[in-house]
């Protein structure tokens, strides 16, 4: 923290002193004046929001550089560092300027004076109680505000906000701005709308960092329960995703290594490695993985007493031990599954409909560790998660090794010529070509969260049973978005020997996509929508057909859906600029439909003989007669997906 604040005082003092060219003070004067501004704000934040708290070992990225400067270095540009962040200039991305912003009804006004930022209200603390804790009150009679912004989650996709929570024994309790920035674009919108939530529940995100994002979004965070006022205290090793969050606690290894420069005479310096501290890198695949698995994972508590331990300590989890000493990680009840102790949870369809795939892959972002456990490369073989990522030599994004990319992620395991020198002959794709990536077709992008499409990480083949018999989105289907299941099934009989199961009418006439677009439940939507603007399935299908089905999911019922139709609509041709907001009234969003269509059908399109699977006519018009059908049978269950 010491060495970022610092680089953000000489930046600032900088740039006040480029802003005004007439200053008289001497520019040491200044830059000491900043220096003392910021040192100012700092440690007003610091005293409201959770505790540094060093008993448990922490020693904090800092003291990690002083040896480890590369790695500190390398780790510094992830967005694993900037997951959790004081509210300081530097680190907010929002535009504090003075907007109202509307939140079902209820405006949030934010701003900044100098290097603080602010957001005018209704009072927080009132909302929850009665949000959350079933307190009876009108949202719209709740007092406003002005609550200081002290702290910031996410900056790779969007970035949301905390302030102070100013009700007795709430010490640090950090409560919702309930508003999302959206990087790309540059707008705020209701902390709902970043979600996929039933509309019918749409109606009001509260939620408190210490509660939830504390797990995963710091380093050895502790809530803090008090038993006595049932409040919470929390306190942190750090914020952010640091050093010690796969390192474990510094503190013995930096005891370690200065006894061993005491001793020596030398400053301290990196040395052979020892037992105080972890290397993800020297543990078997298992416990590697584990450690990414600490928040990569579906897990609940062991026990109410395993609950009640991390509501008071924190998590017992350190890098190295077992993960699942204190959790349990469940996994989706699979057929012939006997899992007593998940009994209570199989019982719950929601809890997995929200989490899963009909057929037990992973649907909610995240939960990376939970669908590797699946896969027989994790089960049967060694790999781990450091097989493709890397912490500090990869890219931020993704963070996959670049020398591992595509299909070298699997041949750096599965040599043979089949895979390497004569992959056309297992995929029956041209070689280099997005067919033969391993990838798309074992890993392919099924997961959803933060708005996007996600890789799945079962490693597993195709499966066009889960398709035909739950409606499962495949990796076949997700690329040749243009083709029916039937298509799907006689390729992979052809090819892989896979048995030909009994489909119906529709299932051999219309493509899988249409089916998916038109009819599927809201997830099915989402993630078909989303490869809409794939470019490798534009390729490989056509756009010529897709803009009447993006358009149709303008007025989705869910935001999200509505968000990731008109981010692929406007890759199609003719589309580049449409102008459309996706929380625009419900009128606006009908007329967005039919203007989206105007487009289309003023395109110029060559007669579409071999279009009926994507309901196009012979002349290459929409067969709307068939479209309006399969869209009668849209699945309006209710659907959420926890990411």
């Amino acid at each position: 923290m010491c060495r970022k604040v610092g680089f953000h005082r000489l930046r600032y003092a900088l740039i006040l002193l480029a802003a005004v060219p007439a200053l008289t003070l001497p520019p040491r004067i200044a830059i000491a004046a900043e220096q003392d501004e910021l040192a100012r704000l700092l440690s007003e934040i610091k005293s409201d929001v959770p505790r540094l708290e060093r008993d448990g070992g922490y020693v904090s990225s800092e003291r990690c550089a002083a040896c480890h400067a590369d790695q500190h270095a390398s780790w510094k540009s992830t967005y694993h560092r900037t997951m959790t962040q004081l509210a300081l200039p530097g680190n907010v991305l929002g535009a504090f300027d003075g907007q109202t912003i509307s939140s079902n009804g209820l405006d949030y006004r934010v701003y900044r004076e100098g290097d603080a930022f602010w957001a005018e209200m209704p009072n927080p603390d009132e909302m929850e109680a009665i949000v959350q804790r079933g307190k009876r009150g009108k949202l719209e009679d709740i007092p406003r505000v002005k609550r200081r912004v002290l702290m910031t989650t996410g900056s790779h996709h969007y970035q949301t906000y905390w302030v102070e929570s100013t009700l007795p024994f709430r010490e640090r309790l950090m409560q919702t701005l309930p508003l999302i920035y959206l990087k790309e674009d540059k707008r705020w919108i209701p902390r709902e709308a970043a979600f996929m939530v039933p509309p019918e529940d749409n109606i009001r995100f509260m939620t408190q960092w210490n509660h939830h994002c504390i797990t995963c979004h710091s380093t050895g965070g502790i809530p803090g329960l008090n038993q006595q006022t049932g409040q919470l205290e929390s306190r942190v090793g750090e914020l952010g995703i640091s050093c010690e969050a796969c390192h474990g606690p510094g503190d013995a290894h930096v005891r370690h290594q200065e006894g061993l420069a005491a001793a020596a005479a030398l400053p301290p310096t990196v040395s052979a490695p020892d037992t105080t501290i972890v290397n993800p890198l020297r543990l078997d695949h298992v416990r590697a993985s584990e450690i990414c698995g600490q928040c990569h994972g579906v897990f609940i508590p062991r026990s109410a007493d395993d609950g009640l331990d991390y509501a008071l300590h924190g998590i017992q989890y350190r890098p190295g031990g077992d993960l699942h000493k204190t959790r349990l990680y469940i996994q989706h009840p699979r057929e012939g599954s006997s899992a007593e102790e998940w009994a209570g949870y199989y019982r719950n369809e929601s809890f997995f409909r929200e989490r899963w795939w009909e057929d037990g892959t992973i649907l909610a972002g995240g939960r990376e560790f939970t669908a590797m456990r699946e896969s027989g490369c994790y089960q049967r073989g060694e790999m781990s998660c450091l097989s493709c990522h890397s912490m500090h030599d990869a890219p931020p994004a993704d963070q996959l090794k670049q020398d591992l990319l595509g299909s070298a992620a699997c041949t750096q395991c599965h040599d043979q010529p089949k895979y390497t020198t004569e992959v056309a002959q297992h995929t029956f794709h041209q070689a280099n070509s997005e067919g033969s990536n391993c990838l798309n077709c074992h890993m392919p992008y099924k997961a959803y969260g933060l708005l996007s499409g996600i890789r799945a990480h079962e490693m597993a083949p195709p499966d066009i049973a889960a398709s035909a018999k739950l409606g499962v989105p495949n990796a076949c289907n997700l690329c040749h978005l243009d083709k029916s299941l039937d298509w799907t099934q006689q390729q992979m009989h052809a090819w892989y020997n896979q048995p030909e199961l009994p489909l119906d009418e529709e299932q051999k006439s219309t493509a899988a996509a249409a089916m998916w677009l038109l009819k599927g439940d809201a997830p099915r939507r989402i993630i078909t929508a989303w490869h809409l603007g794939w470019q490798p399935a534009q390729q490989a299908s056509g756009v010529d057909w897709m803009a009447p089905f993006a358009a149709r999911l303008l007025d989705d019922p869910y935001g999200v859906d509505r968000y990731v139709a008109a981010h692929s609509l406007r890759k199609l041709p003719g589309y580049a600029d449409f102008h459309y907001d996706f929380l625009a009234a419900q009128p606006d969003q009908a007329t967005a439909v039919k203007q989206a269509m105007e487009i289309w059908n003023r395109q110029a399109r060559p007669p579409a003989p071999n279009r009926n699977a994507v309901l196009l006519d012979a002349s290459g018009k929409l067969d709307e007669a068939r479209f309006n059908a399969l869209y009668s049978k849209r699945d309006n269950r209710p659907s959420a997906i926890k990411e």
